[in-house]
């Protein structure tokens, strides 16, 4: 049976509209960005001891950033609807490839940070390194999914999150690192994961 021109035209349609089918990965962004926003905060006014708690509380304040984080993680993993529209597309596709890889990284990294703070006997500077390596991370996760999908604005939050690492290496072992850290996972992470929430298509079309 011949295809007709009717027939073509709708297909390649489908697969120009696949190429730039909405990201729907914004919940985990907005989730993972808004509790590092306010972990680097928190975190922050410990450290100048605004709070009035000592030191061993940011400890437990990051604990309870990777239970949360990890938990809604997970839930939002089992409730996402694998029947969206264009969740197969290869920006989709890209964008869960590279911020899982993403995500082994950084675990790798603190694994082996936490490890030399136990060898050693107190907590390893890696913990304050750790910021620019992170926003590196969020700034390569962004640039690619932007590219792949077509979207501008994870591009230039791609962008950005790079150029803030040269900001975060020059602020370390300065307090106010952390707000730079906590300006820089608003901007870049927790902003966008918002605008692609609100551009998610519904379940049905």
């Amino acid at each position: 049976m011949t295809a007709s021109t009717d027939d073509l035209r709708y297909i390649r349609e489908l697969a120009e509209a696949g190429q730039s089918a909405p990201l729907l990965g914004g919940r985990f962004l907005a989730w993972w960005g808004g509790l590092a926003t306010l972990a680097y905060v928190g975190h922050y006014l410990i450290g100048i001891g605004t709070l009035g708690v000592g030191f061993e509380y940011i400890g437990y304040m990051w604990i309870a950033f990777m239970v949360l984080g990890l938990g809604g993680q997970f839930l939002m993993a089992a409730t996402l609807g694998r029947s969206k529209p264009g969740a197969a597309s290869t920006g989709n596709r890209v964008s869960s490839t590279v911020w899982m890889a993403a995500g082994m990284v950084l675990f790798a990294f603190f694994a082996g940070v936490v490890a030399k703070s136990i060898v050693q006997g107190g907590a390893s500077d890696g913990f304050n390194w750790s910021i620019p390596l992170v926003l590196g991370v969020y700034g390569i996760s962004q640039l690619v999914s932007g590219v792949m999908a077509n979207n501008r604005a994870l591009v230039l939050a791609g962008w950005t999150a790079i150029a803030s690492v040269a900001l975060a290496a020059f602020m370390v072992g300065k307090a106010e690192l952390y707000l730079v850290a906590a300006l820089a996972a608003c901007l870049t992470v927790f902003v966008p994961g918002i605008a692609m929430i609100r551009n998610e298509p519904s379940e049905i079309v």
